[in-house]
């Protein structure tokens, strides 16, 4: 890929968001498996400091489990969070593929002067 801090923040973004997109879709798969626990997946303060450091390819996602009680089917997912998240998830890997996308017409309209 083009050295470039915008594609790189954008790729570490995507691939963050990538991360949380499985945490609930494996969440919402086992919704009904007694003692599973959902997992959080943090990266954007990770992501803010590597930006202003120039760096934004070293973020690596980290994923925690939810200390959220169990319900009483014994496992923690909270279906309604899971589908909110995955929903929130979706729209935001589709504005960043839409960052990417102008940022690549910007660069052939540098290119090819058109």
């Amino acid at each position: 890929m083009i050295g470039d801090l915008t594609l790189d923040a954008i790729h570490a973004s995507l691939n963050g968001l990538n991360t949380r997109r499985a945490a609930s879709e494996d969440a919402i798969a086992n919704s009904e498996t007694p003692g599973y626990i959902a997992r959080n997946v943090e990266f954007e303060g990770q992501l803010d400091r590597a930006i202003n450091g120039g760096d934004p390819l070293s973020v690596a996602p980290t994923t925690s489990l939810t200390t959220d009680e169990a319900l009483p089917n014994g496992n923690n997912v909270r279906l309604e969070r899971e589908l909110v998240s995955l929903t929130d998830t979706a729209l935001r890997q589709q504005l960043l593929v839409e960052a990417a996308n102008a940022k690549f017409r910007l660069l052939r309209t540098v290119i090819t002067g058109q």
